[in-house]
């Protein structure tokens, strides 16, 4: 069976890029004039690719179920196979690595909420807490709609994992669960659920050896598709006019797109960083993924608070927008790393103390038994 805690190289440093493309994305369409909007001696290839980079927050957001199903739903698979699954430890795992950010975020949306003077919808609010938006309820800030799909993911494959392992209380509390999963999926955008799977299988029928031909050919294939996905959505400067009816529709394409992905990362992750820039760079990415998932969350928060305070939307980009736009990004990624550090870092803790409450609360009941 595979550690746990093995490291896959690159993988931290991929989860970083796909929070900070999220980032990117929200504030460079917070803080810049569309680009239509530009001056005409602006529009030149060199800002079109910085307005390209800076609009690939959904598809960065595919790349994060993917590695969500590489790494709990592969997990599950495998520790089902090697009849090691425990749906308390499970449980206890999974919750908590939602909660403390979750939590943490709609703490400080009270207090931005209180800042900007407004007022706080309680009914959105505790159900964004429960995961409900999308389903009851709408996202109180706009990153928590895919947290909802994580948590369900979640629910899903443990309900599934109870039914396989013929959990001890019977198969009823399981098929329930799975029945409102499905139910739920009917709410959801069943297509992720499909792209969460996909990850799931590609951990478990990872590789031995780098592929590079592979890596090449999934690495462009990823590039077209994400160049394709662009002229799905809904732009005024990037359109095909009638030819946009031969495009696949946008489902397809975010599937093909997260496939190619998943042929990537299953090559990506068996190269070894071997010189000591890879190396370094291999290891920061792992110093920034530890709070992606917090900066993911707060940064429109943030956002939010820039707007209120008079952050101005530039309609040209010159080395002043720019470096006000870089000097917001770090502002937001202080943010994130300060709340991180309060809630977020203390996730093996809480695991831990959980774990061993959990074990402890065992051993009274064991001895009742005997006696």
């Amino acid at each position: 069976m595979k550690n746990n805690q093995v490291h896959y190289y690159w993988l931290d440093l991929i989860r970083f890029l796909a929070a900070f493309l999220v980032l990117s994305s929200h504030f460079r369409g917070a803080f810049f004039v569309e680009y239509g909007l530009l001056p005409a001696e602006q529009q030149n290839a060199f800002i079109s690719f910085f307005y390209l980079v800076t609009r690939l927050g959904h598809e960065a957001v595919l790349i994060f179920f993917v590695m969500s199903g590489f790494l709990v739903g592969g997990r599950v698979i495998e520790r089902l196979k090697n009849g090691v699954f425990d749906l308390k430890s499970y449980g206890i795992d999974r919750s908590v690595r939602i909660l403390l950010p979750l939590v943490s975020t709609l703490l400080f949306l009270i207090l931005t909420n209180f800042i900007q003077g407004i007022d706080t919808d309680w009914i959105a609010w505790f159900g964004n807490l429960l995961s409900l938006q999308g389903i009851y309820c709408s996202s109180v800030i706009d990153p928590l709609w895919s947290l909802s799909y994580e948590v369900w993911f979640y629910i899903l494959a443990g309900s599934l994992a109870m039914l396989l392992k013929k959990h001890t209380n019977g198969i009823a509390i399981p098929f329930v669960l799975l029945l409102i999963c499905l139910l739920v999926f009917t709410k959801l955008n069943s297509v992720y659920l499909f792209i969460w799977v996909m990850g799931a299988v590609t951990y478990w029928v990872q590789p031995k050896i780098c592929n590079k031909f592979l890596l090449c050919v999934a690495l462009l294939a990823m590039i077209i598709l994400i160049g394709t996905l662009q002229f799905t959505r809904v732009s005024r400067s990037l359109s095909l006019g009638e030819y946009s009816s031969f495009l696949p529709n946008r489902d397809a394409l975010e599937l093909l797109f997260s496939f190619t992905f998943c042929l990537f990362l299953q090559q990506v992750i068996l190269i070894c960083p071997v010189n000591c820039l890879a190396r370094f760079i291999n290891s920061m990415g792992t110093k920034f993924a530890a709070f992606s998932y917090t900066l993911y969350l707060t940064h429109m928060l943030v956002l939010r608070l820039l707007e209120y305070y008079g952050a101005p939307k530039s309609t040209s980009v010159n080395w002043f927008s720019v470096g006000y736009y870089i000097g917001e990004l770090i502002l937001s990624m202080i943010v994130a790393y300060f709340i991180y550090w309060i809630f977020e870092k203390r996730t093996a803790t809480v695991k831990s103390w959980l774990k061993n409450r959990q074990f402890s609360c065992r051993i009274p009941c064991l001895s009742k038994r005997d006696n």
